[in-house]
Order: structure tokens, then sequence, then C-alpha cells
């Protein structure tokens, strides 16, 4: 399951379930996953994890990406930074692309990965129910209570800018 994104690349991902939950067997309500792996790594490094939990919780759903840059996901154009912002902006996409953000889900995040889930999950957290970090790496610009409070808009409002068509001026 690949997702465009706004900078014209594709992140690559994979939806796991389990087969009750695929065929409708199950009674339970789904539990909605997303799994971000950490710098330097790819979705391969939370699949074992991922694939533990399917069999444990038959009502879980996990989707995993290679974030850009990493795995199979393209590399961003050049002149586009590989930033907290930028990853923001792709987790935003996937999320929106699955239509989770129209629902409550998880995230889990490994190392980058956990950092980035706790950052949107303060941003979004209308949104998310749980964020589960292994390996945080700690990092703050300014204050807590500033940061998050305009994050999830800033990075909605960029979405939008970017997917607006170009105005063309003629002569």
């Amino acid at each position: 399951l690949d997702i465009k994104c706004i900078w014209g690349g594709t992140l690559v991902g994979v939806l796991l379930k389990n087969d009750a939950t695929a065929s409708g067997e199950c009674d339970k309500r789904t539990i909605k996953i997303i799994g971000v792996h950490g710098w330097l790594d790819n979705l391969n490094s939370l699949l074992p994890l991922a694939k533990q939990l399917i069999d444990r919780h038959p009502t879980y759903e996990i989707y995993l990406y290679d974030r850009a840059g990493h795995g199979f996901s393209s590399h961003l154009p050049k002149g586009v930074d590989y930033s907290p912002t930028q990853n923001m902006q792709d987790l935003r996409t996937v999320i929106r692309s699955l239509g989770w953000n129209k629902e409550k889900y998880a995230i889990i995040g490994h190392s980058y990965g956990a950092s980035l889930g706790i950052r949107y999950a303060a941003s979004y957290r209308d949104e998310v129910i749980r964020s589960v970090s292994i390996d945080a790496i700690p990092r703050s610009e300014c204050s807590p209570e500033n940061y998050f409070e305009s994050y999830g808009p800033l990075i909605d409002d960029i979405i939008a800018f970017h997917s607006t068509p170009a105005r063309t001026f003629e002569a």
C-alpha cells in the first residue's frame, strides 16, 4: 500500500491485519496502529513486533511505512530538507490517505520514529488514542505548551498549500 506525497514521491508501506479481521469474522472493533521506524532504518525494524501484535490481538490493524529516503520509499527532491516538519507532513499524509484521521488510532515509534510519534500525538490529540515510544530521542526547540498547540495546524496548512494547483499568469 504505497502513498503519494505532496513533494511528488511515494512512501512504501505494508498493512498488516489478522485473517479474522480482514474477513469480518471478528466481533470486536478494529484497533488501528501506525508504526514509524527510527533513523537510518526501515519498516522491517518494526515488522517482527507488528506480526506478534497481530497474532496476539486479532482486532489490530497495523500500517508500517518506510519514511522518505529509507527502505523502498522515494528520496526527497534536491533542496527539500529531511526535517521534523517534513516527516510530520509525510506522517499526516499517510494517516489521511488511509482515512484514519476520521477515527482514533495509535502510534508505535522507535528511536527517531518515537520522537516523531510523540510530536504527532501531541499535535493531533483528538485523533491519537495512544503513543508507544521505544528508545525515543528527546528534542525540543521551545516549551511543549507552545510547540504542540500550533504544530498540527501548521502541518495541515503546509499540506493544503502544496495540494493547491499552481496559479498561472498570462502576459
